[in-house]
Formats: C-alpha cells, sequence, structure tokens
C-alpha cells in the first residue's frame, strides 16, 4: 500500500512540476490579416497578364481554352488551339477562389463567400460583369485561404467578421 501511495505521489509532484518548466518553443502572438469585403468586391476579380502557376489545382476545358484554378488566387487561361504548344493568355486574379463553372460563355468563379461571374466568351476580350456579382451566397471557411505556416501560428485574436476575410497572419 505504501508503494502505492509512494508511486501517486511521485507521478503529481511529477506533473505539478512539469507545469514550471520554461518552454522555448512559444511562437509569440500574430494577428490576423483581413482583406475588406469593401476591397475584396471593389477591386476583383482583375483580369491580369498571364503568370506563372505555382500550384494548379482543377482544370476546366471550355472549347479550344483551358482554366486551371489556383487555389486562393485565380483562375489562369490558357489558350489550348494548338494542342502541341498551349498558350498562357490571361490571370484573373480572384482572391479565395476554389471552384469554377462555364455555362454559355460565363465563368463563375467563387471569391470566398461571393459568385464572381466573367465573359469568356472571347478570350481576347474578356470582361468581369460587375452586376452580376451575388455576395454573400457562400459560406465563409475562416481556414479556407491560410497557408500551413499561417496555420501553425499562435492567434491571440478571435474573428472579426465585420473586418472582411482573413487571408493571413502577421
Amino acid at each position: 500500500m505504501n508503494k502505492v501511495k509512494l508511486f501517486v505521489g511521485t507521478l503529481l509532484c511529477a506533473s505539478l512540476m512539469s507545469g514550471c518548466i520554461e518552454r522555448h518553443d512559444y511562437k509569440g502572438c500574430h494577428d490576423p490579416i483581413y482583406l475588406s469585403y469593401e476591397e475584396l468586391r471593389n477591386n476583383y476579380p482583375v483580369i491580369k497578364t498571364p503568370r506563372e502557376i505555382e500550384k494548379a489545382g482543377k482544370i476546366y476545358v471550355y472549347g479550344d481554352t483551358l482554366l486551371v484554378n489556383e487555389k486562393n488566387r485565380g483562375i489562369h487561361v490558357i489558350n489550348n488551339r494548338v494542342k502541341e504548344t498551349p498558350v498562357s493568355v490571361k490571370f484573373i486574379e480572384i482572391p479565395g477562389n476554389i471552384d469554377l463553372a462555364v455555362k454559355d460563355g460565363y465563368l463563375y468563379a467563387d471569391s470566398f463567400t461571393d459568385l464572381a461571374v466573367i465573359d469568356i466568351r472571347n478570350i481576347d476580350t474578356m470582361a468581369v460583369i460587375s452586376n452580376a456579382r451575388k455576395n454573400g451566397v457562400f459560406p465563409y471557411d475562416l481556414y479556407q485561404a491560410l497557408s500551413e505556416e499561417d496555420l501553425n501560428k499562435n492567434r491571440c485574436s478571435g474573428y472579426d467578421e465585420d473586418r472582411g476575410v482573413i487571408i493571413g497572419y502577421k
């Protein structure tokens, strides 16, 4: 019986003392970096010159055009008329973009909680259809646009939905 009490006492002391050990892996506090809904809705999507694909996502074929999603960044537009030599022609920057669909020459793309519409009937004269944007149609995923590094940071403040969407931590 005394051995059991001694064992339990030792365990109890060890567990209490472990809280006193200084930890050196503390990463400090990181606050969210927000993209306001106003900025998201007024400035995106934006059609830009092509850029390198860093991490390809979904691929959609529309006639001789390939639409390649780059998660949370946007959509690469590639002219594939000559199958042996596809040519990047545009990059549509859409923060929070994960999915896309095309119907009757219009590209439908999510942008965090919103649905954006782009006329792609002619890839040389593509245009964002600003009055077709639907705000707040998708649920917001708080962790959607965070990198692995951001997910591992010690967050010290909560999400303030009035400030917009979180695109990282500082």
